[in-house]
């Protein structure tokens, strides 16, 4: 009698092991972002952000925003060649691989001497009331103090969207709202309810080049 209850009690726990791991430390992990070729893209690489309806071709770039003379924000512009590519670097990426739905920071590859960075954060402006993407943004350091750094790729059909919903930081007081990256009457991103559809091309150096218009 001891015996069976041993072996009850040892299949019970076998049982509650496999499903936990199931549910908690195996769970599959998110699918790669995939550039315009079909391939994952790597967080060693530069890619375009790019409009996949728009024709002709209109890229994501630095934009002014008002009456600014220093092009802060970011946004698409009609642009038939070359542009700004941008690093993506997720918060952890153990195989070097971009993931959907998972923090990351997106910066450009340049940006005028006027800014302090080519990392894209959010912005809160009082006189809009809105919430622009704009660059001067830090790198890395995911807590509550960078929260406005961190962004996300979702699928949205055949194409990409960005979101602002960051996790990094688990603080109830960093009180982060999570809103789509959309584009407001200027062409100016944005957060927003309407997503703007992108998708990304690998900057290749040899192919590419590096092209800025305003």
């Amino acid at each position: 009698m001891k015996t069976n209850c041993c072996e009850l009690l040892l299949s019970f726990l076998l049982a509650f092991a496999i499903i936990t791991n199931a549910l908690l430390g195996g769970a599959a992990a998110s699918d790669a972002v995939l550039d315009l070729s079909g391939e994952p893209m790597q967080v060693t690489d530069y890619y375009y952000i790019e409009d996949p309806l728009f024709r002709p071709r209109r890229v994501v770039t630095l934009v002014s925003g008002g009456n600014e003379t220093c092009p802060l924000d970011v946004g698409p512009r009609i642009q038939l060649v070359g542009g700004i590519p941008a690093r993506i670097s997720p918060v952890n990426s153990d195989d070097g691989v971009v993931r959907e739905s998972t923090d990351l920071n997106i910066k450009f590859v340049w940006v005028p001497p006027c800014a302090q960075s080519g990392v894209w954060n959010v912005q809160y402006d009082e006189e809009s009331e809105e919430y622009f993407v704009r660059v001067g943004g830090v790198e890395g350091n995911p807590d509550c103090e960078t929260i406005t750094n961190w962004f996300k790729i979702e699928k949205l059909g055949d194409y990409y969207k960005l979101v602002f919903c960051p996790s990094v930081c688990n603080n109830h007081y960093c009180n982060a709202i999570c809103k789509d990256v959309g584009r407001d009457s200027e062409g100016r991103f944005v957060l927003s309810d309407t997503p703007y559809l992108i998708r990304f091309r690998k900057f290749e150096l040899l192919k590419s080049k590096i092209s800025y218009q305003y």
